[in-house]
C-alpha cells in the first residue's frame, strides 16, 4: 500500500491523467466525435493539400494511364462548324468513331425539337453500343449526401436509352475543396443505390451489371476485387496524380474529324483535308492512341463552370488548384484501376499516437520545468526546442508516409497534443509552484523574516522537506522567575506584557534572518542557518542575543515607569550538527531542530542561573565568532545529563557595534588573569585578581563565585587529578 501511494506513483498517475485529458480534448476538437470544429477541420484539410503539393506530379503513373480525356475545349469550339450547343450528330459520330467504353460527362438536359432525327439516331447508337455511360444529377441532402429528390431521368433526356448511367454529384469539403469521391449514392426517392460516374464507367470496363455498386464494411468499399479504404461513411479520398492537365487530352474536334466530317479549316480550304481521326498514316484510329483505353468526354472550358478546387495545383500562383470535373473522374478511375488508394490512419491509432505523444511530452516538459537550477532560462529554451523538434518530426514522418506509401496520418491531432501538453505542463507547473508557494508561505511566515520567505518562494530548491543534518546555531531564551511573576499578575496583564516581549524579541530574530522554532510559554527557541544556508549563522545568532539584551534594558525602563514587573532574560547559544526539517505527523508538523547540539543550547540557557549571566555560548560557537565578539571564558562544565566537558563563555558584546565600557574591559582583564591562576592552583593570586575585577564591576557574580571556590580550595585543596571542571547538576 505504501508503494501505491508513493510520490513517484502519484506523479505517474498525474501524468497519465493529464495526458488523457489533453488527448480527449484534442480528439474531441479534431475528430468530429460530437461536433465539428471548423478551424481545426480546415487546418487538417489544408495539411492534406500540403502533402499533395510536396509529393507533386506522379508522371510515371500517368505515362501508363488507361484513361484519355476527349476535351470539349476552346480549340474545338473554333474548329467545328456548328456553334454551341452542338447538334446531337456530333455525339453520334463520337460514339461510332470510338466504339469503346465512353463516359459522356455531359448532362443532356433538353431536347432539340428542330432535329428529332439526330436525337433518335443518338438514342439508338447509345443503346446499341452498351458501352456509353451517361451523366446524371440528383439533388443531395447536404448533411448525409443521400439523394433526396429527383426523377429517374436524373436530369438527362437520354437516360431511357442507356443501360449505364452514373451520377456526377461530387462532395466538397467545408473549405470548398474537392478531396473525396462517393463510389455510389442512394436515391431514397426510388429506394435504390446508383453508381457514380467513375464507377459506372468502370462497370463497363469490368463487364459488371449497369447498376453494380460497391459493398461496404467498417473500413473499406469493396468493388470488383478492389478494397477501397474509406475516408468516412460515404466517401474515399481521391489520390490525385497531378494538377489540371496531368492526364492526356485530345480535342473532341480531332476525334470527330474523319473522312466524312468537315472542320472549319477544311470548309475554308477545300482539298486540304487532314482527317486527324482516321488518317491511315498517323490518325488516332490507326496509331493505337485509344487501344485499351477508357475515354472520358467532358468540358475543359471555364465558362461551363464544371471546375473545382482540388488538393494541388501547379504552384505558380494562388488559385491555380482548379481542375475540371472530367479530370477528377479520370483520377478516380485511374486510382481504382491501379488499386492506388490513400489509406487513412484509423481512429484507434490516432488516439494511441496522441496518447503516447501526450504522455512523453507532458512528462518530459513538466520534468524539465521542475528542475531548479540557475540555468532555468536555458532549460525553458530546451523545452521549447524539444516541442519544436517533435512538431518537425511529426511533420516529416507524416509527409514521408504519404509520399512513399500514400498513408494519411492525422497531423492536427499530434500537433495539438504536443502543443496542448506543453501548455498543460506549463499550467501544471504554475499551479504546482503556486501550491508550493502557498505551502512554503504558510509554513514559514510564522518562522522567519518575510524576506527569507520571499527567498524561499523564489528558490524553493533551498528548502528540503524532511530532516537533514546540518551545522546550525541554536538559540534558547527564558524569562527569569517567570512563574513567580505570573502568580502575582492578573492573567490579562500577564498576557499583555508577554505578548509585547515576545513580539519585540521575535522581530529581532527576524531582523537577523533567524528562524523561529517555537514558543514554549515564555521561552523562545530559534535557530540560524536553515532553511536558507548562512555562512555567518553563528554571528547572526550572537548579534541577535546582544541586541535583545540592549532592547530589554530600554523596555525595562519603560515597564518601571508603568509599574510593570521588570523581566530579566537568560539566553543560551550553541553551534553544532543537528537535524533540521519538518517533524510531525501527516496532518500536523513543525519545522524544527533536534539533536544533542540542540539540547546543549537549552542547558546553556539554564546554566546562566549558576553565574547570574545573561548570555552563555558554547566553545564551538565562540571559536566561530572569536574575532567578532567580546566574550570571556566562564567555566569548564559538565552539564546535566552529559559526561563530556565543555568550555562556556559569557557573550558581552559585538565588536564594532558600540564601545565596550572601560570598566568591563578592566574587569575582563583581571578576571581572565584570575581564571588562569585559579586553574594553576595559585589560589591566593587568583583571589587577588578577581578582587581587582570586582573593584571595576562590584556586581560581577562570576568573580565572586571564583573567589569563593578559591578560598575553599585554600582550606581543602582538590585532588591531584583536579582539572577545574564544574559539574552542573541543574538543567
Amino acid at each position: 500500500m505504501a508503494r501505491l501511494t508513493s510520490k513517484p506513483f502519484r506523479s505517474l498517475l498525474t501524468n497519465i491523467f493529464i495526458s488523457l485529458a489533453v488527448v480527449c480534448l484534442v480528439l474531441l476538437l479534431t475528430q468530429d466525435i460530437l461536433f465539428e470544429f471548423p478551424p481545426f477541420k480546415r487546418a487538417e484539410l489544408s495539411l492534406i493539400d500540403l502533402r499533395f503539393q510536396q509529393r507533386g506530379i506522379r508522371s510515371s503513373t500517368i505515362d501508363s494511364s488507361k484513361v484519355i480525356i476527349v476535351a470539349i475545349s476552346q480549340d474545338s469550339y473554333h474548329a467545328l462548324p456548328d456553334k454551341w450547343p452542338w447538334p446531337k450528330s456530333y455525339y453520334l459520330k463520337l460514339v461510332k468513331n470510338l466504339e469503346r467504353a465512353i463516359g459522356l460527362d455531359i448532362v443532356f438536359s433538353s431536347s432539340d425539337s428542330t432535329k428529332p432525327v439526330e436525337e433518335r439516331e443518338l438514342r439508338k447508337s447509345i443503346k446499341e453500343s452498351g458501352k456509353v455511360v451517361l451523366a446524371g444529377k440528383l439533388e443531395p441532402d447536404p448533411r448525409y449526401y443521400l439523394i433526396r429528390r429527383g426523377t429517374e431521368e436524373y436530369g438527362n433526356i437520354f437516360t431511357d436509352s442507356a443501360s449505364h448511367i452514373g451520377l456526377v454529384n461530387v462532395p466538397t469539403d467545408v473549405d470548398g475543396v474537392l478531396r473525396r469521391y462517393m463510389p455510389f449514392a442512394y436515391d431514397s426517392a426510388h429506394s435504390k443505390r446508383l453508381p457514380t460516374f467513375s464507377t459506372a464507367l468502370l462497370n463497363v470496363y469490368f463487364n459488371q451489371p449497369p447498376m453494380h455498386t460497391a459493398s461496404t464494411d467498417d473500413e473499406y468499399f469493396s468493388y470488383s476485387g478492389r478494397m477501397i479504404p474509406r475516408y468516412d461513411s460515404t466517401t474515399f479520398l481521391i489520390n490525385y496524380y497531378g494538377p489540371s492537365g496531368t492526364f492526356r487530352r485530345i480535342n473532341i474536334a480531332d476525334v470527330l474529324d474523319d473522312k466524312d466530317f468537315m472542320t472549319v479549316d477544311e470548309l475554308e480550304h477545300p482539298g486540304e483535308e487532314v482527317n486527324t481521326f482516321d488518317d491511315p498514316d498517323n490518325g488516332y484510329l490507326t496509331d493505337g492512341t485509344f487501344n485499351g483505353k477508357i475515354v472520358l468526354v467532358g468540358s475543359t472550358m471555364p465558362e461551363d463552370k464544371d471546375l473545382f478546387s482540388v488538393s494541388l495545383g501547379e504552384g505558380k500562383r494562388d488559385g491555380d488548384n482548379q481542375m475540371y470535373g472530367v479530370e477528377i473522374h479520370a483520377n478516380v478511375i485511374q486510382n481504382i484501376l491501379n488499386k492506388d488508394f490513400i489509406v487513412r490512419e484509423p481512429f484507434w491509432l490516432t488516439a494511441l499516437v496522441a496518447f503516447g505523444l501526450s504522455l512523453f511530452t507532458f512528462a518530459l516538459t513538466a520534468g524539465i520545468k521542475a528542475i531548479r537550477t540557475r540555468y532555468s532560462a536555458q532549460l525553458e529554451i530546451l523545452g521549447i526546442a524539444i516541442i519544436v523538434a517533435e512538431l518537425i518530426i511529426i511533420y516529416w514522418v507524416s509527409m514521408r508516409l504519404f509520399i512513399e506509401l500514400s498513408y494519411l496520418t492525422d497531423m492536427m491531432s499530434p500537433f495539438l497534443t504536443v502543443i496542448g501538453c506543453y501548455v498543460s505542463s506549463t499550467i501544471y507547473n504554475y499551479v504546482t509552484e503556486r501550491k508550493q508557494r502557498v505551502l512554503i508561505k504558510s509554513m514559514f511566515t510564522q518562522y522567519v523574516n518575510p524576506t527569507v520567505v520571499d527567498e524561499l518562494l523564489a528558490n524553493p530548491e533551498k528548502l528540503r522537506l524532511g530532516g537533514e543534518r546540518k551545522e546550525l546555531t541554536v538559540f534558547f531564551s527564558d524569562i527569569e522567575h517567570f512563574t513567580g511573576i505570573s502568580e502575582k499578575m492578573p492573567p490579562e496583564n500577564l498576557v499583555a506584557i508577554l505578548n509585547e516581549y515576545l513580539s519585540v524579541m521575535t522581530t529581532i530574530i527576524f531582523t537577523h534572518a533567524g528562524t523561529l522554532d517555537k514558543y514554549q510559554g515564555d521561552a523562545i527557541v530559534a535557530f540560524w542557518g536553515a532553511p536558507i544556508p548562512q555562512q555567518d549563522h553563528t554571528l547572526r545568532a550572537c548579534s541577535a542575543a546582544v541586541e535583545m539584551q540592549k532592547v530589554l534594558q530600554v523596555m525595562r525602563e519603560n515597564w518601571q515607569h508603568q509599574g510593570k514587573p521588570l523581566l530579566n532574560v537568560r539566553i543560551g547559544i550553541n553551534t553544532g550538527d543537528m537535524i533540521v526539517g519538518n517533524m510531525g505527523g501527516m496532518g500536523r508538523f513543525d519545522y524544527t531542530v533536534i539533536g544533542d547540539s540542540v539540547n546543549l543550547g537549552a542547558r546553556l540557557e539554564g546554566a546562566n542561573k549558576q553565574y547570574k549571566t545573561n548570555i552563555l555560548i558554547s566553545e564551538n560557537t565562540y571559536k566561530k565568532v572569536a574575532g567578532s565578539v567580546f566574550a570571556r571564558e566562564l567555566d569548564l562544565l559538565v552539564v546535566s545529563g552529559k559526561t563530556e566537558t565543555i568550555r562556556v563563555y559569557e557573550l558581552i558584546g559585538i565588536l564594532g557595534e558600540g564601545e565596550i565600557p572601560s570598566q568591563t574591559l578592566q574587569l575582563t582583564e583581571h578576571y581572565t588573569q584570575g581564571l588562569t591562576l585559579y586553574r594553576r592552583r595559585e589560589w591566593s593570586k587568583a583571589i587577588e585578581q578577581f578582587e581587582k575585577g570586582l573593584k571595576c564591576v562590584p556586581e560581577d557574580y562570576a568573580s565572586r563565585l571564583y573567589i569563593e571556590r578559591a578560598r575553599r580550595y585554600l582550606v581543602t585543596p582538590p585532588a591531584a587529578d583536579w582539572n577545574g571542571v564544574f559539574i552542573l547538576e541543574e538543567k
